[in-house]
Parts: structure tokens; sequence; C-alpha cells
């Protein structure tokens, strides 16, 4: 009890003497320490993007994008002219066709037909296994210029031309989606859709009908049947609605481009919202090490395009939190996080040092009298710990969140931060060691204060 006692009156009179300086450097630890874990999580794959925030198609490993965050105003806001719409389209398209990170895109979209429609392709057959809830009934909704119409909710998929075919898709009538029919002329031109299979026999591949869907109107015409037994494997977008079999299905396209120039944001703005919506249900196969690259790109093509970079859904903390800042400016804070990082270890030195110093004549008095080495090193000791120990509450409160919006993986930058710390107590471990080493007992009783 007497040493625990000596341990803690002296670890509380060294503390408090230079208070002012324990709680600088306190500050600083933690300051710099934020820096140093979010420079070392944006250089090194401290990501979670391999066990939860991922998909798996095959063999091929892709990320989640996301579009619609923090900025929906800032998106909406961008389909207000006309040459904003076209901005959003090209900029899916040069996405799009990139060859370092194909993306594809798949969603679910509530799609509705005239119920006159429905009633007169079916007939008398039922068309309850069309829709995604057979007891819905009909619902009342403004339709194109026919003022208000009764709509019948259909089961549908959406899906841009790569992801047709990455899952491998074909007709057994008609033609499948293809870069010629997904260029329209005219905007008023019919967009193109497939059918499933059980579609055969009741809507015949050149049909031509309305579809609502987003809140917009499209007129559609059937270019093919797909293969009974079709199926778009599990996919992020699907994870609440059974899409294995599209037998039933209506597939509308993603990436529609028209040739015609707009005159009114009216004709275009259904097929930008449409890119959006693209970028926003999109996946991009991402190669191994690549991914701090391919956000740098998605920043400069939407800075060409003047909209929000998409956001790769599982890139590390440090990669979200910098993806909007340049090359050069994340070269600075590396370069200003290391300079105080420095300072600070330096700040520790110094000061550790000078209580040695300072408190010399007082450590021969406890050597003199029977005091071991390792009870004057302890309370050094603790004095470290409890001026790092502020930056692991610091740490905590800025990298861990219950959030579902947070896809980094908490664990991992948290030991990167115990990590950086456990080093930082080392080091001043080795210092303390170092000053201490060979003490001169009557050398630092014969010392003044």
């Amino acid at each position: 009890m007497r040493k625990i006692k000596f341990i803690t009156e002296e670890f509380f009179r060294s503390f408090h003497k230079s208070l002012l300086k324990n709680l600088l450097l306190m500050a600083m630890f933690s300051i710099s320490h934020v820096m140093m874990v979010i420079m070392a999580s944006y250089y090194f794959d401290l990501g979670d993007r391999y066990l939860g925030s991922t998909q798996q198609l095959g063999d091929r490993i892709w990320c989640p994008l996301e579009l619609m965050s923090s900025e929906d105003s800032e998106i909406e806001d961008s389909l207000m002219t006309v040459t904003d719409c076209r901005n959003m389209m090209d900029y899916y398209e040069t996405l799009r066709l990139s060859k370092d990170c194909p993306i594809i895109s798949v969603d679910i979209p509530d799609l509705y037909m005239k119920e006159e429609d429905v009633k007169y392709f079916f007939g008398d057959r039922s068309y309850n296994n069309f829709k995604p809830e057979p007891e819905r009934e009909a619902v009342m909704a403004e339709f194109e210029d026919e003022g208000i119409c009764s709509l019948i909710h259909m089961k549908s998929a959406r899906i841009d031309l790569g992801a047709y075919r990455c899952f491998d898709l074909r007709t057994q009538e008609g033609e499948g989606f293809t870069e010629q029919n997904l260029r329209l002329e005219h905007w008023s031109d019919p967009i193109p859709i497939l059918l499933g299979s059980d579609y055969k026999g009741i809507i015949e591949p050149g049909t031509e009908f309305s579809i609502q869907c987003c809140f917009y109107d499209y007129p559609c015409r059937v270019v093919g049947i797909l293969e009974k037994g079709a199926v778009i494997p599990q996919y992020p977008a699907s994870a609440n609605t059974d899409l294995s079999q599209l037998d039933s299905q209506i597939l509308l396209p993603f990436g529609i481009q028209v040739s015609e120039p707009a005159e009114t944001v009216d004709e275009i703005k259904k097929y930008a919202y449409l890119a959006l919506l693209s970028l926003e249900a999109g996946i991009a196969q991402i190669p191994e090490g690549k991914v701090k690259e391919q956000v740098g790109v998605f920043q400069d093509v939407g800075k060409k395009f003047e909209l929000p970079p998409v956001h790769v859904v599982g890139t590390t903390m440090g990669v979200d939190l910098l993806r909007k800042e340049s090359v050069v400016s994340i070269r600075i804070l590396l370069i200003l996080s290391i300079t105080l990082s420095c300072f600070t270890l330096y700040g520790i030195f110094i000061t550790f040092y000078d209580k040695i110093q300072s408190n010399s004549r007082v450590y021969g008095i406890y050597l003199m009298n029977g005091c071991s080495l390792s009870m004057i090193l302890i309370p050094l000791l603790l004095e470290i710990v409890v001026t790092l120990l502020p930056a692991v509450f610091v740490s905590r409160l800025m990298f861990v969140r219950e959030d579902a919006n947070v896809y980094y993986r908490p664990e991992a930058i948290m030991r990167a931060a115990y990590v950086i710390i456990g080093l930082v107590f080392l080091i001043g471990i080795g210092v303390v060691a170092f000053l201490m080493r060979g003490v001169d007992t009557e050398h630092l009783i014969r010392q003044e204060d």
C-alpha cells in the first residue's frame, strides 16, 4: 500500500507541477492523432468493402455507388435546365463507358400501366401473377395528357445495358437491349422494354403502350421477350424483392440517350432522371488497390459536368472524408499532419526531459532513501499515459458511430488509432529510460534545484 500511495502522490505532484504544459500536450496530441489516423486511412486500406458493403457477382467484387446522399438538394437543382439535364446524362454515359471501372445498374421501380391497357392485353385471363401485390386494387392518378386514369401496379425491374450483358440475359423473340435501340432519334419516341416469358402470347414484340414510373410517363415499345427462367442474381437493389425469376416482369432500361437536341426541360428531364437513378443504383467493379484512384476519377468527372462526385460505398474513412479535396490539398494536409505530429512528439520529449532535470535532486533523495528506480519511473509512465489517454476518447468520438450511413469499419480505424498511441507510448518509455539510465545518486544530490 505504501508503494501505491507513493506512486500516486508522486504522479499527482509531477502532473500538477506542469499542469498547463500537460493540458496543452493532451490537446496537441489529440488533434495530431486524429489527423494522422485520417491520413493513414486515406493512404492505407482500412475500409470494409470485403465484408458487408460489397457485392460479389461470379468471381468479381463490385462496390455500390451512391449519388443522392447529403447533396440531395444540389442534385435536384442540377435538373432544372436543359444544359443541366444533358450534363447528368453525359455524366452517366461517361462513367458507364469507363473501361477501367465498369458500372452496372439494377433497381426495382414502381411501374404502372393503364387498367384499360392491362384488360385489353389479358382479356379474360387473370393478371394477378403479374402484380407485385395481387390483392392491391387499381389506383387513380394523373396519366399523360388524359387526366385522371385508373392504373395497375405491375411487376418490373430496371437495368442498364451493362447489367443486361453481365447477367447474360437472352430473348426468345425479338431483340434485347442494344446500343442502337437505347438511343432514340426524338424525345417522343417510345423507349424499348423487354417482357418476361409469361407475357408470351399476351403482348407481342412491336406492341406499343405507355407506362408511369417514378412519376414520369414513358411511351414504350416491346422489343423482345426474354427466355424462360431468365434471372438477375442477388443484387443490392433486390435485397427485399425477388428477382430470381423475370418470367412475369417488365424489364425497363437505364441509359436512354436521345439524338435530337432538347428544346425544353420537360422533354429531357425524365431521361436525365433515369441517368441519376442509374448512378444511385449502380455498382462499380474497381480493381484491387485502386479504390482511392477511382474516387479521384469520379471526382474529376463530376467537376467536368459540374455535378457532385459519385460516392463509392465502403471506401476508407479517409477517402470518404477527403473525396472532394484536390490531390494538392490532401498532400498539404499530410505535410501539416506530419509536422504537427513531430512537433507534438518533440514537445512530449522536451516536457519530460524538463521534468526529470527539474526533479533530479528529489529523485536523488528518493534513491538515497532506498526507493527503487522503477518506483520513480512508474509515475512518469503514468503521466505519459494520462497525456495520451484523451486521444483515445477523441478517436472513439470521431471514428465510431452507430450510423447506417457510415460504411467504414470502425474496428479497423480504432485499431490504427491504438497502434499510433501505442507507438507513441513506447517512444515515451524509451525517452524516460534513456534520460534515467545510469543515474548517479551523489551527482543528483549535489545539483541545485
